[in-house]
């Protein structure tokens, strides 16, 4: 689980990086600059998967990739349009969900939370 460490590391910068750029584009709600924020997203979830594979940890690449794809996918159908409160709130909750991930990878409980879930599957009887 170790070797599990450096991606997470690299994923938790980068991540915090883009989460504090999208805290002051949301406080303008600049469309031009969530859409990038989506792209950033989406560019951050391929770098990581070739090593998030070797560790058989796909799931957040599928989290950072559909984030990416929903802010992004959402950003451009507004453009063509006026921003409502709604479009709003889904930004935050995607905002507050990717944080919530940064903190808890921040804080070691996501890795400590892998080497439990590694451990069970350990001691779990094969069929």
């Amino acid at each position: 689980m170790e070797r599990f460490l450096p991606v997470l590391s690299m994923i938790q910068i980068r991540l915090r990086e883009i989460l504090t750029r999208n805290e002051g584009y949301m406080s303008s709600w600049d469309l031009m600059k969530i859409r990038g924020v989506g792209e950033d997203l989406i560019r951050l979830a391929h770098e990581a998967y070739p090593q998030l594979s070797l560790v058989e940890h796909k799931i957040l690449f599928q989290s950072l990739r559909e984030a990416g794809l929903g802010i992004r996918f959402r950003a451009i159908k507004i453009q063509d349009g006026m921003l409502k409160e709604e479009d709003k709130i889904y930004f935050r909750s995607v905002h507050e969900a990717l944080e919530e991930i940064c903190e808890k990878i921040e804080t070691g409980e996501y890795y400590r939370a892998l080497l439990d879930i590694a451990e069970k599957k350990k001691h779990k009887p094969s069929k």
